[in-house]
């Protein structure tokens, strides 16, 4: 029998969204960390595209909730052991700091202050905390699946999953991102460090994926049959055509064939367009899934 499904189209666009913008935050704060000069381009598109996605995502929730105006209500306490109250709090915070992010790294041009010293001091400093508001954004909208009783759900590595999914379509956002600027386009020494950094996401995930079936299958009964909807259910050609083929082997394989410059310089560039869309439609399809088959497959017994 169907399970009703209050988790729509809605909120797998915000789950998108929220892990989009925590991912490319996280690779534009690292990239800082790790080196200015070297990957500049990297950080700037970084936090030119981490506000946007999570505003967005953001504005499906408050619609998806009926009663947008009493959002508010979620703000008046802190419920450190729910997952929705600091979560809600989390993305507050990341969407606000992202926006002061994003300011920070326009052209001077549009500085209020004319002080870059002062300025880069800023930029250093959200560059070390971002990162761990970052993994809160990523993860929690695993964590908040996990504690709800579907059995599909059931699983300590849902909040990993997406937390590498989010990384890696947020480093993917940055490459299509700087790919397609005149100003700011990527450098091949910055392209080769994103691709080798997907390229571990996406095995990472797909171990992810493999650990959550093998430990479905040695569960109860009812998780053996939600991990079912993904492999021969009714969810099974989304999970292997849009997943695992779309969005993870065939960007892996363009990406291992960029690399070893097997792919014509004519062809390079629609390589890396391809490859990232692909990352990006697969992490939607991620959540869509999820979502979906484990509602369908009813509550944990």
């Amino acid at each position: 029998m169907k399970a009703e499904l209050p988790w729509g189209l809605m909120i797998v666009i915000y789950l998108f969204t929220a892990g989009l913008s925590a991912g490319a935050m996280m690779t534009s704060n690292l990239a800082l960390l790790k080196n200015r000069e070297k990957y500049e381009r990297i950080i700037r598109w970084g936090a030119y595209v981490a506000p946007f996605p999570i505003s967005f995502g953001t504005g499906m929730l408050l619609l998806d909730l009926g009663s947008p105006f009493n959002f508010y209500q979620l703000f008046l306490t802190l419920q450190v052991r729910s997952a929705m109250s600091y979560g809600s709090w989390a993305i507050l915070l990341f969407a606000g700091f992202s926006f002061v992010n994003l300011y920070l790294w326009l052209p001077d041009r549009y500085w209020f202050i004319k002080w870059p010293v002062q300025v880069e001091k800023w930029q250093r400093n959200l560059a070390k905390f971002m990162p761990v508001l970052s993994l809160v954004v990523a993860s929690y909208t695993g964590v908040l699946l996990e504690e709800a009783s579907r059995p599909l759900w059931h699983t300590m590595l849902l909040p990993v999953l997406f937390l590498v999914s989010a990384l890696s379509t947020g480093v993917a956002s940055v490459i299509l991102a700087a790919a397609l600027s005149r100003n700011y386009r990527i450098q091949h020494q910055e392209l080769h460090v994103l691709t080798v950094a997907d390229m571990i996401l996406i095995l990472v995930e797909l171990m992810i994926f493999l650990g959550i079936i093998l430990l479905e299958q040695g569960a109860s009964d009812s998780q053996r049959i939600a991990a079912g909807s993904l492999i021969i259910g009714p969810y099974a050609w989304m999970f292997w055509l849009m997943i695992v083929v779309g969005g993870l082997l065939i960007p892996l394989s363009l990406e291992f064939l960029e690399l070893k410059g097997r792919i014509q310089l004519r062809w390079a560039l629609p390589a890396t367009f391809g490859s990232s869309f692909l990352v990006l439609l697969g992490g939607f399809f991620v959540r869509y899934v999820l979502t979906y088959a484990g509602q369908w497959s009813g509550w944990l017994n």
